[in-house]
């Protein structure tokens, strides 16, 4: 059985918190959806781990604040190299927010 993402993924790069039993962590985003985001981080969680999610967008003066469950971990030569976490209750004006993010191009630097 293939599994089929049912959101498009836009590679954005911002800080994001996520804690996870009262630990709190931060990193930055490798890309993110409506369904969830991919964190760049060696911090190891297990799968289903349940974290809450901290991150800004330009399009949005308050921070998106998410509760969301680790659904994949990228491993390279034995490493973890990041998170997938998959959004559990996004807010309306959030996903507002995420998706005129989505519209604006990515900035060159």
């Amino acid at each position: 059985m293939e599994h089929r993402r049912s959101d498009r993924r836009y590679e954005r790069r911002v800080p994001i918190e996520f804690t996870h039993e009262g630990t709190g962590y931060v990193a930055h985003t490798r890309n993110i959806s409506l369904g969830g985001v991919f964190i760049d981080t060696e911090q190891t969680l297990p799968f289903g781990a349940k974290v809450v999610l901290k991150f800004k967008v330009p399009t949005q003066a308050e921070a998106v604040e998410v509760e969301g469950q680790v659904r994949w971990l990228e491993m390279d030569d034995g490493r973890l190299n990041g998170l997938g976490i998959r959004f559990e209750g996004l807010r309306a004006r959030d996903v507002w927010a995420l998706n005129k993010f989505f519209e604006k191009p990515l900035e060159e630097k």
